[in-house]
């Protein structure tokens, strides 16, 4: 498996209201959208919004919030299943 590190792109956007982390994320996983969608599953909070406004989305699939690379790094194991590696829980 690959090791992907998840970045927040600007902390600004209020969709990360819909996120519990809003910092880097370690993940391991076959692909960049596996990736993100650990993220999302880990860290993706339901958020309550005013009458009119829009809805906020966990930001961790929007490449515009977060940027995403494939990197290697001894510290963490490639081999196993699909799983948020840093934070740790």
């Amino acid at each position: 498996m690959d090791l992907w590190k998840l970045t927040p792109v600007d902390l600004t956007d209020p969709s990360w209201e819909a996120s519990a982390h809003r910092g880097a994320v370690m993940v391991r996983a076959p692909n960049e959208e596996a990736a993100r969608n650990a993220a999302e599953a880990a860290f993706g909070v339901k958020t309550r919004f005013a009458p009119g406004q829009s809805v906020k989305a966990p930001p961790w699939k929007r490449e515009t919030l977060v940027r995403a690379e494939k990197v290697k790094d001894p510290k963490y194991a490639a081999e196993g299943p699909t799983e948020i590696l840093d934070p740790s829980f």
